[in-house]
Formats: structure tokens, C-alpha cells, sequence
């Protein structure tokens, strides 16, 4: 009897996981929408714990938008929309129609992408000032719009799911169960449910004292959000490092910035995060500016500068990494990690040089900041060595970059800045700001052709750009003229790496192999540009511009040393400055005349967390705007379901149906027990 009983069960359990499949259709692949906070409210989406579901209805045409809205016969006919909207019609004005004429009745949004060749000519989602918030100019009357087709629309809330199909078979899923069962009033309707619960709400503040709550009967912290940021990471000439007792010089250091991150409306599990013209570009620049500097580090070693690279990842809101990165300094915390290294202070910055926003364009332009510290002589070579390099007066007020951040933080009183970028004095010329369709097709590259050492239009435009920079560096420096180069093959190699596949050849060669393995789970996976949490988990970003610097500003002199693997360790023993590491060797950027197997480099990098100082500061007020303090929420499940509503006739004979199945049932189970007078939930005697 227990057997059947089980049987029973087993095969009506198998039964309804059948029926649910053939219920739903589910969209593994679509982006979604999560939900951010600072110190005082809420942006992003939200749905139900259990979901957001409604009637799907289809618009793909303006004219079809507005039919739609007149149509309030049809809208009151409904308790619920879940409204499939063309990507090009998703702005401020189409969704605050749709929230104000539907009001409760729209349980989300979802939108779709016809086809690449369909994209919209604009789509950003950020400000029109971007990070406006947190600004060199606060107490500036007027503000330059940048980014004049931004639509906010990332930093508002709504208490719906907005989702993202952009894949072109799900496109035609979608659309042809909606003409199927769409066509008519009468027949059965498309239904979606929409789920992306987040499980933070109200404020950072908010969320963070709930994370500090501990349940007591198991003892255990439930984690709602996590602060906002990734790695701050700098590396430099090992051979140019200054311990204690020296002392370094006052204006000695020079920064190289750039920044990692990006952010996107719509996120994604695994595929592009966009990011590509910002900040991919700047940090293909960067890299490439390292390697050459690297390449002639014998000439840089003899001045009494230091060149520092740095990355800077979290800037994209509100300029965390960068309020990060100065409160080390201004409290000594820079560099980190060894109690014998002098700390840099804001006297030792000689100059700041940054490369932000950059696009593959004819015309690039230098601004600097402030008037009365610029080099003009250094402007005057970038300007001689590159043509395509325009300054913009340094009257003009600075574009959004982590340099604003360096100027307020000092006055503007202490040293220059120079930022590298495509925007002019008035407008950023990514049409994709801070959007997933800042992609590789956004600067014609067709990443089903590109192959790892292929020679495009786009890294060529690269080696165009920073040669005459470095060039201008090197004569800026050490006084003297000499033609710099940099192989095609490198540059071809950091854009198939950043771009296509972040497991490539060049982060194999100048990791260890153990490290190199780690790699082997990004197979086919661009570096991912966008909104990074602390702690930051299996983020690769971080350890391939940790491993890829570090080995492109190597001391060159071990290169001629045949260290074998054990050698190599124990040189690292007896020095605390510089980490030492055997790899394979990338061949590119090593004279041929040394055949190894393996290389030992030695080399200085450091990395920090870049979250914002408001989340390092004992008791600090979260709500106080003196430094940011977002932070993203957790999830569980993210899905998107297609299901058909029946029409009310079919509802009706399905409840009877089932209420008459019900009632037959118990009779004939109420019959058996009183024949037979055996109960089914108690044991048998034998």
C-alpha cells in the first residue's frame, strides 16, 4: 500500500512539472533591470517576490503608442498590462505616458531588439551632466549637458521589472506566440511574468543596517546589498622605486588614469556589458602607453620623476574610486601594503594625466585644468606630435572625469590635470554613453572576423594615437627627441583580449600557470565593463590588468637573465618591494635574442579597495553627501515566462471541470473507506 501510495505521487509530481514546462515558456538570456541605492533613496526596478505578471500587449511604432493610450475601453477591460515595448521608443516621455495612463495597471515593461541593424542612433540612460552630483563645479549657476540625449532613466525608480530581450531568436519567440494568440478578443491572450525580486529597499543606510542584523536563532548575517566598487590598482617602473630613509622630491609624481568601469540600465548573466568606447578605449590606451613606457624605462629611470599607472574602478557613479583614492592619500595610505615605502602625498603629484571617454574619431581633444599650473609647453608638443589632438581652453569647465574629483579635493591649488577624450567643450561624442550598445559594432568591429593578432581599422587608430603621446612624454621628461613604436602586434592582441576573449594568449604568457587557469572559465568572454561590487568575487577584470601591467613595466633587465623557476622564488625572499613571478613570457615585447622557456619578471603593482571612503569611516552618516555611498542589491531568481490567458469562457469550464473532479473523487475515496472500511494514511497490521 505505501508503495502505490508513493506511485501515486511520483507519477502526478512528474505529471505537473510536464504541464508546467508546457505552461511556460521561459527567456534565460534576456538583461534585466536591479536595484541601487545611496544614502537617501532608491533607483532601478523592482518586482513582486513571486514575480509580476499581466496581459502582454505589443508596441512597436509610435502610431501604435499612441492608438494604444486612446484606446481606454480596451485599458479598462484589464486589471493588469505587462506592456513589450521597441527599444527605440524607451525614453522619459513614452514611460511616463505609459505610468500615468496605466497607473497600477502596469505590472512591467519589457523590451525588444528587432535586429543590430535596427538599434536606436541614440541610447543612454545616464544624465545629461553625468555625476553632477559629485562635481567640481557644485556651485556652478549653469551646467553643460554632455550628455544631451541621456534620459535619467537610470536613476529612477519604479516599482515594476523592466527587462531586455536582445537576441534575435527570442525576438521571433516572442512575437510569433503574440500574433498567434493575440489576433482576436476572443481567443486565449499572451500572458508574461516578469520576475527580478531585490531584496534591499529605501536607502544604503537603510540596507546596511540590516545587514548588521544577526538571526539569532541560527547566528547568521543575511546580506542584502554590498557597497559599490572593485580595486583601485597602480603599478610603476620597479626600477624606479624610493624606500625609506630617501626622501622624493616635491611635484615627482606623475599619474596616468584611467578608469574600469561602466554601467549599464540592463545587465546580463554572461555577454556583453557594452562599455567599449568608455571605458574599454581609455584602458586599451592606457595599457599600450604602458608598454611603451616600459620599452624605454632605462631613459625615464634617470629623472627625478616617477610615472604611476593607474586604474580606477567605480567612478562611473559619483566618482567613488577617485574620493577613494585621494582620502588614502591624504591620510597616508598610498601605496599600500609595505610599512618601508615613503607615502605619496598630494605635494609629491607633479601633474595628473587622464584618458576618459575616448572614441574612435578623426578629432580628439586635450583639456586642462587649472589655468595657472599647466605646462603649455607640454600641450604644445601633444599638439605637434599628434594633429589630430585639439585643446580646449582651459577657461572651458572640465568634461566628467575622475580629474574633477583630483581638483576639488585639493582646491585646484597643488597641480595640473590633463585629460585625453573625443568630447569637445560641449558634448560627449559617444551616442551610447553608459549603455550596452556601447559595443564593439559601435566602432566597426565585426568580432565574429577578429582573430587574435588581426590588424583592424580600430587598433590601428590606436598606434595612432599613442605613439605621439608617449613621444610627447618621453620629450616632456627627460628633455630629449626620440621616435617611439609600439608593435601592431600588441595592440592587436589587448584589443582581441579586452574586446573578444579574455582566456587569449597574451594573459597566459605573462601569468603563472596556476593563475593562468583561472582564465580558462572566461573562454570566449569580453572583459565585462560594469557596476562591481566589494568584495569582488570572480570579477577577472582585476587580475588581468594587474598581471598585464605589471609585466608590461617589468624591470627589462631580468629578461636577460636565465632564471630558472626556483631561482625566481627565491629572489622574491629577500625583496619586500617588488613581487617576482615566472611565466611563459610574452614574445612580442621580448628582444629575441633570449630564447627561454620561461621568464622570471619582477615588477611593482599594488591594488586597493575602491570602495567609497563613507563605507571606511567609523560611524560615518550614510545620508551625508560629503562622499557617495551607493550600493547595489542582492537577488535571487531572475526570469521571464510567456504563458497563455484563457479566455473567460475556458476559465470557467476549467473550474467546473476541476471543482466536478474534486467532488467525484472525494465521493468515491469516502465510498472505498466506508466499504472497505481501510484507511490509506495508517499502516497496515501484517
Amino acid at each position: 500500500m505505501r508503495f502505490l501510495i508513493l506511485l501515486i505521487f511520483f507519477i502526478c509530481y512528474s505529471e505537473s512539472k510536464r504541464i508546467i514546462d508546457q505552461m511556460y515558456i521561459s527567456f534565460d538570456r534576456a538583461r534585466y533591470c536591479v536595484r541601487r541605492l545611496n544614502g537617501t533613496h532608491e533607483i532601478g526596478c523592482q518586482s513582486g517576490i513571486g514575480g509580476n505578471s499581466g496581459r502582454m500587449h505589443m508596441i512597436d511604432t509610435n502610431e501604435e503608442f499612441n492608438s494604444y493610450l486612446s484606446n481606454s475601453q480596451f485599458i479598462d477591460k484589464f486589471n493588469s498590462f505587462i506592456i513589450v515595448l521597441n527599444v527605440n521608443l524607451f525614453d522619459s516621455n513614452h514611460v511616463d505616458q505609459l505610468m500615468t495612463h496605466l497607473d497600477k495597471k502596469l505590472n512591467g515593461l519589457l523590451l525588444y531588439l528587432k535586429s543590430n541593424s535596427s538599434r536606436p542612433t541614440d541610447f543612454s540612460h545616464d544624465d545629461q551632466c553625468p555625476n553632477h552630483r559629485q562635481t567640481y563645479y557644485l556651485n556652478q549657476t549653469q551646467t553643460i549637458n554632455w550628455n544631451s540625449k541621456g534620459t535619467g532613466l537610470f536613476f529612477r525608480s519604479f516599482p515594476f521589472p523592466i527587462m531586455f530581450i536582445d537576441e534575435f531568436d527570442d525576438y521571433q519567440r516572442l512575437i510569433q506566440f503574440y500574433r498567434q494568440f493575440n489576433n482576436s478578443q476572443s481567443t486565449p491572450a499572451c500572458g508574461l511574468e516578469l520576475k527580478a525580486f531585490q531584496n534591499a529597499a529605501h536607502s544604503t543606510r537603510t540596507c546596511m543596517r540590516r545587514n548588521d542584523i544577526t538571526h539569532s536563532l541560527i547566528d547568521l548575517q543575511e546580506q542584502y546589498c554590498d557597497p559599490i566598487g572593485g580595486l583601485n590598482i597602480y603599478s610603476k617602473l620597479s626600477q624606479s622605486l624610493i624606500s625609506k630613509p630617501n626622501q622624493r622630491p616635491l611635484r615627482s609624481v606623475v599619474l596616468i588614469v584611467t578608469s574600469t568601469d561602466s554601467f549599464q540600465m540592463f545587465l546580463k548573466t554572461k555577454g556583453s556589458t557594452g562599455g567599449v568606447q568608455q571605458p574599454a578605449i581609455g584602458l586599451l590606451t592606457f595599457l599600450s602607453l604602458a608598454h611603451l613606457i616600459g620599452q624605454e624605462q632605462d631613459k625615464f629611470r634617470q629623472q627625478n620623476k616617477e610615472i604611476i599607472f593607474l586604474t580606477l574602478d567605480g567612478d562611473a557613479l559619483d566618482y567613488s574610486a577617485s574620493y577613494k583614492f585621494m582620502f588614502d592619500m591624504i591620510n597616508k595610505y598610498f601605496p599600500s601594503g609595505n610599512v618601508n615605502e615613503q607615502r605619496i602625498l598630494i605635494e609629491h603629484i607633479h601633474s595628473i594625466i587622464e584618458f576618459q571617454s575616448l572614441t574612435k574619431t578623426n578629432q580628439l581633444y586635450l583639456h586642462s585644468q587649472p589655468s595657472q599650473l599647466i605646462n603649455q609647453t607640454f600641450i604644445d608638443l601633444v599638439n605637434r606630435y599628434n594633429p589630430m589632438i585639439r585643446s580646449i581652453s582651459s577657461d572651458t569647465p572640465l568634461l566628467p572625469a575622475s580629474s574633477q574629483i583630483f581638483l576639488r579635493q585639493t582646491s585646484s591649488a597643488s597641480f595640473p590635470v590633463y585629460v585625453l577624450t573625443s568630447t569637445d567643450d560641449k558634448q560627449i561624442a559617444n551616442r551610447y554613453y553608459h549603455s550596452m550598445f556601447d559595443d564593439s559594432t559601435s566602432v566597426g568591429i565585426d568580432l565574429e572576423k577578429l582573430e587574435y593578432n588581426s590588424t583592424t581599422e580600430f587598433s590601428q587608430w590606436i598606434k595612432n594615437v599613442v605613439e605621439p603621446f608617449a613621444q610627447t612624454l618621453f620629450e616632456t621628461f627627460t628633455g630629449k627627441r626620440k621616435s617611439l613604436s609600439i608593435k601592431q602586434e600588441i595592440i592587436n592582441n589587448l584589443v582581441y583580449c579586452i574586446l573578444k576573449n579574455l582566456n587569449c594568449p597574451l594573459i597566459q604568457n605573462v601569468t603563472t600557470t596556476s593563475v593562468g587557469r583561472t582564465f580558462q572559465s572566461f573562454d570566449q568572454t569580453p572583459m565585462p565593463f560594469t557596476v562591481n561590487t566589494y568584495p569582488i568575487g570572480l570579477t577577472p577584470t582585476f587580475p588581468f590588468v594587474q598581471y598585464v601591467l605589471s609585466y608590461f613595466l617589468r624591470d627589462r633587465s631580468f629578461d636577460s637573465k636565465n632564471f630558472t623557476e626556483s631561482s625566481c622564488k627565491e629572489l622574491a625572499t629577500n625583496e619586500s618591494l617588488t613581487s617576482f613571478s615566472y611565466v611563459g613570457g610574452y614574445l612580442p615585447s621580448i628582444d629575441g635574442q633570449y630564447p627561454y622557456s620561461g621568464y622570471c619578471i619582477r615588477s611593482y603593482v599594488r591594488s586597493i579597495s575602491s570602495t567609497s571612503p563613507a563605507f571606511k569611516i567609523q560611524n560615518y552618516d550614510l545620508t551625508d553627501s560629503t562622499y557617495p555611498s551607493w550600493t547595489e542589491s542582492r537577488w535571487t531568481t531572475i526570469s521571464l515566462r510567456l504563458f497563455v490567458i484563457p479566455t473567460r469562457k475556458h476559465e470557467l469550464l476549467t473550474f467546473f471541470t476541476g471543482l466536478t473532479l474534486f467532488l467525484i473523487s472525494f465521493i468515491v475515496l469516502f465510498l472505498l473507506r466506508y466499504y472497505t472500511q481501510i484507511s490509506l494514511f495508517q499502516p497496515s497490521s501484517s
